[in-house]
């Protein structure tokens, strides 16, 4: 019960979010531009929860990376398309040039593209290249950096995520050395019976 309840409070959070968005939308002249950062900075915030949840696991909580994993993807999605269909008008060919020219647009295709492979695996068909949630850190790191250079002048927000996807790195290196320490020690403790 306390489980569901836990999920349930996840999905009111993403419904805010959605809710919230619209409503500063509504009050916006730039509607690009304001959709650009909501769901920059929703995909962000619902992408770094997932991690933490993944990081640290509470027992009523064990559900919260897949659904907040989904809530980041479908923030990331939109960001996506917003820069697709409104800032490269469709057109595929600009798109390619401006991605592989300008380090914003790269950062942002490559965590986008990294999310996308993230978000297909966790469907059974493809359980073969589930291996690229690994990737989940790497890909938080690559976002918070796209975050961090789409300013002109980074603000708080910005060096927290990027502090965030630091943090969130050296605890996952820190859990996979401690993790292969007790491997290597186990290991020795057997070859030495």
């Amino acid at each position: 019960m306390k489980i569901k309840l836990a999920n349930l409070s996840a999905l009111v959070l993403f419904i805010l979010s959605i809710a919230f968005s619209i409503y500063k939308l509504l009050n916006e002249f730039d509607i690009v531009k304001a959709v650009y950062f909501y769901s920059g900075i929703f995909a962000l915030t619902f992408f770094a929860l997932s991690l933490f949840f993944s990081l640290f696991k509470f027992k009523i909580t064990k559900d919260f990376p897949k659904f907040l994993g989904f809530y980041a993807f479908f923030w990331t999605l939109i960001h996506f398309l917003n820069y697709f269909i409104f800032t490269k008008s469709f057109n595929f060919f600009v798109f390619l040039k401006d991605t592989f020219s300008k380090n914003l647009e790269f950062s942002g295709f490559l965590a986008f593209f990294i999310l996308v492979l993230m978000f297909i695996s966790s469907f059974k068909k493809f359980r073969k290249i589930s291996k690229v949630r690994k990737l989940g850190y790497i890909c938080f790191a690559i976002s918070s950096w796209h975050y961090f250079i789409s300013a002109k002048v980074p603000q708080l927000p910005h060096f927290t995520f990027i502090l965030i996807a630091c943090l969130f790195l050296l605890f996952k290196i820190f859990k996979l050395l401690k993790k292969r320490k007790k491997v290597t020690f186990f290991t020795k403790s057997l070859q030495a019976k």
